[in-house]
């Protein structure tokens, strides 16, 4: 069964009941690649179909609601995104524990799961965690980890936890995520090359929308930001990074091992070949392209080395506190505490994974990252 741009487009206008078109066409190549991609890779199993479709549409719709709000509500175009946070690095290196435990703090803003799909309208003020639609994802947490324990033990965001810009990416068709799920050859390596303006564009009017009703010094975490680093400082200026260092040889095999756990939910199989083809080049580009901008602002970056930040946290915590500027209080400091103890280490489960079960040695990957692990020296 093939994907049909057309049947795309008319179902997301029905689905936010006849809203106009995005405002640009920027988002239209990236759908029309996709949608080629899956139909001549023939992958899709029924149930996939379906999910893919249905993604599709819901992300075309979040698109067209938020440039709706922008054109009901012009003046947020103006509101600043203050000295934004950026938590990247390569998959797996902890950036989500340290997003989590940044926004235990409620000095600090976070997309919350529940908002990636739900960005309009933004939540009442003090009501992030009691509206109707984070409580209905909550309720959706309890079947995922029902049926999906194995994944969930890779990866798992409540729906009232932090969430990655990958979904705000996602309305422009420009993200990630839709790189990494299924077999999409010509979208992988397009994402790679193209102008990602258009795409952190939308991402700011998002993050302008959700801090219309509740602000704050907003802490984003996305580890694909690293891939494109120079548009993140053409988008915000002002930014302040984060990057999480780790071992890339572990961080290799247990990223790999993270999306195979994902994809035959809507293919027929994990599809490995495919990965092992196209996923070492774009984890290399992760540390490469980072280690580039990182020597030329040099100021602008944070070294959060993996390690330290699993020996004591809070110490790490206090450390970029410190790097940003930012007080370090009471509340910070016991929010932090009560994150780690209600969610320790493996809590979903254990992720088990290793470079041979992808049959690759160091030495094989050793020259996507020669350059990376001359400057920061973090294999075992």
């Amino acid at each position: 069964m093939d994907l049909s741009f057309e049947d795309i487009v008319d179902a997301a206008r029905a689905k936010t009941g006849g809203l106009p078109d995005p405002d640009s066409d920027s988002w239209r190549e990236g759908l029309e690649i996709l949608v080629k991609d899956h139909n001549k890779a023939g992958r899709l199993t029924e149930r996939g179909y379906q999910t893919v479709r249905a993604r599709y549409v819901g992300l075309l719709a979040n698109r067209m609601e938020v440039d709706e709000f922008m054109r009901v509500h012009p003046q947020v175009a103006q509101s600043e995104i203050k000295r934004p946070v950026f938590i990247l690095g390569l998959p797996r290196t902890g950036t989500t524990m340290l997003s989590y435990l940044m926004e235990a703090d409620p000095a600090n803003r976070t997309p919350l799961r529940w908002e990636a799909a739900n960005v309009v309208p933004p939540a009442e003020p003090g009501a992030l965690r009691t509206d109707p639609r984070c409580l209905a994802a909550l309720e959706q947490d309890v079947e995922i980890l029902k049926f999906a324990g194995k994944v969930a033990a890779a990866h798992f965001e409540p729906g009232d936890g932090p969430t990655e810009c990958v979904h705000a990416l996602a309305q422009d068709f420009r993200s990630l995520m839709l790189a990494v799920t299924n077999t999409t050859p010509v979208y992988h390596d397009w994402l790679m090359l193209t102008d990602m303006s258009s795409a952190f564009a939308h991402r700011k009017r998002v993050l302008q929308i959700l801090q219309t009703t509740n602000p704050g010094r907003w802490v984003l975490k996305m580890p694909s930001d690293s891939l494109f680093i120079r548009q993140l400082f053409k988008t915000f200026p002002d930014a302040r990074v984060i990057w999480t260092h780790r071992d890339p040889y572990k961080v290799f095999g247990s990223s790999m091992q993270m999306r195979a756990g994902g994809r035959p939910f809507s293919e027929i199989d994990e599809n490995r070949e495919y990965m092992r083809q196209y996923f070492p080049l774009q984890l290399g580009l992760h540390a490469a392209r980072a280690l580039e901008v990182s020597k030329e602002r040099p100021d602008d970056f944070y070294h959060c080395y993996y390690k330290d930040m699993v020996r004591d946290p809070l110490a790490e915590a206090r450390r970029i506190y410190d790097w940003l500027g930012d007080e370090w209080t009471p509340d910070s400091q016991s929010a932090m505490e009560d994150w780690m103890r209600n969610n320790p280490q493996n809590k979903h489960g254990k992720h088990e994974y290793s470079l041979e079960d992808w049959g690759y040695t160091k030495q094989d990957l050793a020259p996507y990252f020669s350059d990376y692990l001359r400057a920061h020296p973090v294999a075992e």
